[in-house]
């Protein structure tokens, strides 16, 4: 088939993502499809073929190559953050008729917005940390804010991935200064209590005939919490796959992946990150397009029970032509 990857985005993680389409376009290559990858950037989508820059044709998502139309039979989406996990994307290929990798447009706009994702899931009993929200414009009182979620607090924007713009605040005075630098990567910020424990994650994916809930990931990290540095330098992070807790703590986190995976309709491989205390998980948020690049966690799950990441994404990809053909007909 011919394949196209969506690559780049204009956030923070432009980076991240395109290490990821490199990944997937070599193992889905290595499976005997013909793979292109299109750095998409706001309006400009380029594939760029020996230094040449070609534009896609937005009128029907097709590719002008020597002289011929080319056409996709499926879209792998592998932006991180904005355009990628926020449904934009995933509107036009459904206008398009063309199946693609990642959950739909309700489940990304949905999972993408961490206030409303974590409203949502409040609502159906999902343990999650108590937090404060606060738009561009709004009053800051730091007092308030601590005397609900004491200290040490996480600001976090709500809308970026990959902790970009996220701090760990310990002193009141503090607050604001965080606060502003939150709204460097959006206009909405969340501000939530720091539960002590044992940071996982999980990775889940379901198809018309299994559900494959992966091994639960430790992340044992030198920094003060699992920032950007944290999450790409290796010397800095240990992911232990499977984690050192408990067969009831796992199977806990497990169960609730799952569960999660099924309230906000996600389809194709997400991954879902929690904190343990006490035994129990606490949601942090849903990555709809995890990081799929070698060394990201994903990955190191997949290859823990003997899988390849080739085998992974022919499996998500079959599953969602499967299901284009069944809604077609």
């Amino acid at each position: 088939m011919n394949i196209a990857i969506l690559a780049g985005g204009p956030s923070s993680e432009r980076v991240i993502s395109l290490q990821t389409a490199a990944n997937i376009s070599q193992k889905l290559s290595d499976a005997g499809h013909d793979c292109f990858t299109i750095d998409v950037n706001g309006s400009q989508w380029i594939y760029d073929i020996s230094g040449q820059a070609i534009s896609i044709d937005k009128n029907d998502f097709s590719l002008g190559l020597a002289g011929q139309k080319l056409s996709f039979d499926y879209v792998v989406i592998a932006i991180h953050g904005k355009q990628g996990e926020d449904g934009l994307l995933q509107g036009y290929f459904d206008v398009m008729n063309i199946p693609y990798s990642s959950p739909g447009v309700l489940a990304s706009a949905l999972t993408y917005d961490k206030i409303r994702c974590k409203q949502f899931l409040s609502n159906l009993d999902v343990p999650m940390a108590a937090q404060c929200i606060i738009r561009k414009g709004d009053t800051i009182n730091a007092d308030e804010i601590v005397a609900k979620l004491g200290l040490p607090v996480f600001v976090k924007p709500n809308t970026a991935g990959s902790s970009f713009g996220v701090t760990k605040v310990y002193e009141k005075k503090s607050l604001e200064a965080a606060i502003h630098h939150a709204y460097t990567e959006d206009v909405q910020v969340i501000i939530e209590e720091f539960i002590k424990g044992v940071e996982v994650s999980c990775g889940v994916i379901k198809t018309r005939d299994k559900d494959l809930v992966l091994p639960v990931t430790e992340i044992d990290t030198k920094r003060d919490f699992f920032d950007y540095d944290a999450k790409y330098d290796p010397e800095l992070t240990d992911e232990i796959t499977p984690a050192r807790i408990s067969e009831d703590e796992t199977k806990a986190v497990q169960k609730l992946t799952s569960r999660i995976y099924d309230l906000t309709g996600c389809k194709g491989l997400v991954r879902v990150d929690f904190i343990i205390k006490n035994e129990i998980p606490f949601f942090l948020e849903l990555n709809t397009i995890p990081g799929l690049s070698p060394n990201s966690i994903v990955p190191k799950q997949v290859r823990s029970i003997g899988m390849t990441e080739r085998e992974i994404l022919v499996m998500a990809m079959e599953d969602s032509l499967l299901r284009h053909r069944t809604h077609a007909n």
